[in-house]
């Protein structure tokens, strides 16, 4: 029998004045149990509430089932029930409330779920608007990832926890092959039996739906940078068909070694790139003397590899690449190179049509050629002067 609780209304005021507003409720400090649960449930003090935060209480399933089942709570947008004891059965009532289909997130972490609870909420067409779901801590195991690889209900999910949940390669991969999440951007996997083989997997999976997530309509930009992208990444995006319409790839202030570049310089389908900025990685010499030297950047017109520890050697390669002929701005500042490897950028025979860096070099040429009109100008003059003179001593002896 659940024992009465008191002063729900004292406890809703408090959090209300705590969080500032009258949307956002955390009990994370306030036990409420089951009892608790099912008085705010009731009350009509929480019709505009849009996050409900319940950790650590051992909330059972009736909980879920007052709160599934109450019109004051229809409006949830984000709910939070870490570490209590829902189960299987306290998913159920959630998947079927028609008062869950305004949720975005729902967190259901360390709450004796099973892979019944994952069935459930794969079979539920209540959650359509759902954006995060976090299962981590519980036991859904592959059948549970399984399942929910195999659901069509959750097709604006964004991020998904499956931390700790006893999945092997096996439900790794039979995920990273679900056609049904391509807004899916973060799927936490840590804490499982996965093996390289698995990891590879999802990491695949999720670049390519980032891939079609930030590819413009039309094809021809790609932004990816600022990402924690790696080498394993780059390999996977330089094999992307894809791409054979980008024109622009933004990849920087990641994780880029000069084997991410070697895999990028190799791929067949980047060969229309006008435009590759690197900016802040660590592709080294090795890394930019396999971009410039690739017959696939020939089309390069833009080349951004600031900061990425490069010395000379990686700047007299830049100079001494005829596949770099038609580049038009180079940047390269923040790395370790010297004098001398300003001077061969500055000499290379085939950067002839840089705009930009500007080089010392064009200002003093164009100084030279002014010079040499102004003598030359000086030279016609004295010679008119010389012509006036004769003309005047010949009328001058008539």
């Amino acid at each position: 029998m659940t024992k009465k609780f008191y002063n729900i209304e004292g406890l809703i005021r408090n959090g209300f004045k705590l969080s500032r507003n009258y949307q956002a409720l955390d009990f994370h400090f306030t036990k409420l149990g089951d009892a608790g649960v099912l008085v705010l449930a009731k009350s009509r003090s929480v019709r505009q509430l849009r996050r409900l935060i319940i950790p650590v209480q051992k909330l059972g399933p009736e909980s879920a089932k007052a709160i599934a089942e109450s019109e004051n709570l229809s409006n949830l947008e984000y709910l939070k029930l870490y570490k209590n004891k829902i189960g299987d059965e306290g998913v159920g009532y959630f998947s079927d409330s028609k008062n869950m289909e305004k949720l975005k997130s729902l967190r259901l972490a360390w709450n004796e779920i099973s892979h019944k609870g994952a069935q459930s909420i794969a079979n539920s067409g209540n959650f359509q608007s759902l954006t995060s779901l976090v299962l981590s801590q519980n036991s859904l195991g592959d059948e549970g990832i399984k399942v929910l690889a195999e659901s069509k209900n959750l097709p604006n999910l964004e991020l998904l926890d499956l931390k700790k949940n006893g999945i092997t390669d096996e439900g790794a991969l039979t995920f990273a092959k679900s056609p049904n999440f391509v807004n899916l951007q973060s799927i936490d996997l840590t804490e499982n039996k996965l093996t390289e083989k698995g990891k590879e997997a999802i990491a695949g999976f999720l670049i390519l739906n980032l891939i079609r997530k930030r590819l413009s309509e039309n094809g021809e930009v790609l932004d990816l940078s600022k990402l924690n992208l790696g080498d394993m990444q780059i390999k996977i995006i330089s094999e992307y068909e894809g791409l054979k319409d980008l024109k622009k790839l933004y990849l920087e202030l990641n994780y880029i070694t000069a084997v991410g570049a070697g895999f990028l310089a190799e791929s067949p389908h980047l060969k229309n790139l006008t435009l590759l900025s690197l900016d802040r990685n660590q592709i080294g010499d090795e890394g930019i003397k396999q971009i410039v030297q690739s017959e696939n950047f020939a089309n390069l017109e833009t080349l951004m590899v600031e900061n990425n520890v490069i010395t000379n050697e990686g700047v007299q390669a830049v100079a001494e690449s005829e596949l770099m002929s038609n580049l038009v701005r180079l940047y390269v500042e923040g790395n370790a190179y010297d004098d001398e490897g300003w001077e061969a950028l500055r000499d290379s025979e085939f950067l002839q049509d840089l705009e930009y860096p500007v080089f010392e070099r064009e200002e003093e040429e164009v100084e030279e050629e002014e010079e040499d009109e102004e003598e030359f100008e000086d030279i016609e003059e004295v010679e008119e002067e010389d012509e006036e003179e004769d003309i005047d001593d010949d009328e001058f002896a008539q």
